[in-house]
């Protein structure tokens, strides 16, 4: 069986061998790439579009990736991307193309591919309810008063987010119409799924984590008391404002409080002239609010965090919290599961199907700082309750993120879908 996959970022190994300005991230992918391809009966190969690329093949470590050219238009794909795509398609031949992503324009590819090739899109976020729920994050802050000179001019910011995840919702309705097969992994992606496209096919398919995830794990004894990481916070659905304020709270019973974030777009040390010319809208509004809260001392940025360092947050921090608005099955919370970091998380989209509330996470509303504080003191206070949840989580998270059974997930997910689409075929 022959699988092509076409993903947006490219593995971390690749990037000195690649020609171009290449993207890196959605780290999930490249362990399940590196654990499938070890699998019988499945050849296994990449296929990724490059800003200012050239088109190579790799081969490395016994796999071939494909780099084709892309252009910098999210919103359709140009006739040059797509005789980039079919070239290689038409080189090696797949059974099946599985697409990581209906956020990104490469799933309307089963307008070009030839229609004997099933294609399979794997959803990660889904950007309608993604721009309403920005909005809905956003709207107890007065950010236009934050706004760079850039912002006003209309680039970047809130505005700028919005204005282009609007542009883009058509675009991802027609990759849930036009294709036939999806890969999700919670209830929420599948309700989604069936609003857009009640006549598609879904699979379900875990995803797999970073080694060092696996072979960390957190103990209550060598945690550092009351600190507190949050792995993603760039931008407002994330919620960091939402601990910053809860932090605000915490800090009187809590004084040596620490806050760990990769926040790399917030640069504390940045004159007022910078910020006003440059700087995104919500980095401003957050900085304001760090020293309205009196965080100054209380805050720690991280730069460039590798996957062992990483793992090494979680295994420091008290408690990991996700204060998001919105979220499908977000990695992050897999990772801190994983590790055994007991967790205060936000209820809200695909979140449910991952934790079960008072058992391996604590839940607060989104956006209700009051009670998110409340929740984070109990953490603190009670070891019982947050080795509980720590155990819990880690079991949870052990068997979802099991390499052995997803690999086998996936080959029947592939299995399956090639032989519905012949017989599928013959009907027609």
């Amino acid at each position: 069986m022959k699988v092509l996959w076409i993903t947006y970022d490219v593995f971390d190994y690749l990037k000195s061998s690649i020609k171009g300005k290449p993207s890196i991230g959605r780290p999930w992918v490249q362990p399940l790439f590196e654990n499938l391809i070890k699998s019988e009966g499945i050849t296994l190969a990449t296929l990724t579009p490059v800003l200012d690329g050239y088109y190579q093949k790799i081969i490395l470590n016994s796999s071939t990736h494909f780099i084709i050219p892309r252009d910098n238009n999210y919103l359709k794909i140009s006739n040059e991307m797509v005789k980039g795509f079919l070239s290689v398609i038409n080189y090696f031949k797949p059974d099946i193309i599985h697409i990581h992503g209906t956020e990104i324009n490469y799933g309307l590819l089963r307008k070009y591919v030839d229609l004997s090739i099933p294609i399979i899109c794997s959803i990660q976020g889904i950007i309608p309810p993604c721009s309403f729920f920005l909005k809905q994050s956003v709207s107890n802050i007065n950010y236009k008063r934050y706004r760079s000179i850039k912002n006003i001019l209309g680039k970047g910011g809130i505005d700028g987010a919005i204005r282009y995840w609007k542009k883009y919702t058509p675009i991802e309705k027609e990759i849930f119409q036009k294709n036939q097969y999806f890969i999700g992994r919670t209830v929420w992606d599948k309700a989604y799924l069936n609003a857009y496209n009640p006549n598609a096919t879904y699979y379900h398919g875990e995803e797999l984590l970073r080694p060092s995830f696996y072979s960390t794990k957190w103990d209550i004894n060598t945690c550092e008391r009351h600190r507190i990481f949050i792995s993603s916070s760039a931008y407002s659905l994330k919620g960091f404002h939402v601990l910053l304020k809860a932090a605000g709270i915490l800090k009187m019973k809590y004084p040596n409080l620490k806050i760990v974030s990769p926040l790399s777009s917030l640069k504390q040390n940045r004159s007022k002239l910078i910020d006003l010319l440059i700087s995104e809208d919500y980095s401003n509004y957050l900085k304001q609010e760090i020293k309205k809260q009196g965080l100054e001392n209380n805050l720690e940025l991280k730069h460039n965090l590798s996957e062992v360092d990483m793992a090494q947050e979680y295994k420091r921090a008290h408690i990991f919290v996700m204060p998001s608005f919105l979220e499908n099955s977000p990695n992050s919370l897999g990772e801190a599961m994983l590790v055994g970091t007991p967790s205060v998380v936000t209820p809200v989209g695909g979140i449910l199907s991952i934790i079960q509330s008072e058992v391996s996470s604590i839940v607060f509303p989104a956006d209700d700082h009051i009670v998110m504080a409340y929740q984070i003191d109990r953490l603190f206070s009670d070891d019982d309750l947050a080795i509980g949840i720590s155990i819990n989580a880690k079991i949870v998270a052990s068997k979802r993120h099991n390499i052995t059974n997803t690999v086998s997930q996936y080959k029947d997910i592939y299995e399956s879908v090639i032989e519905s689409h012949i017989r599928n075929n013959k009907q027609q």
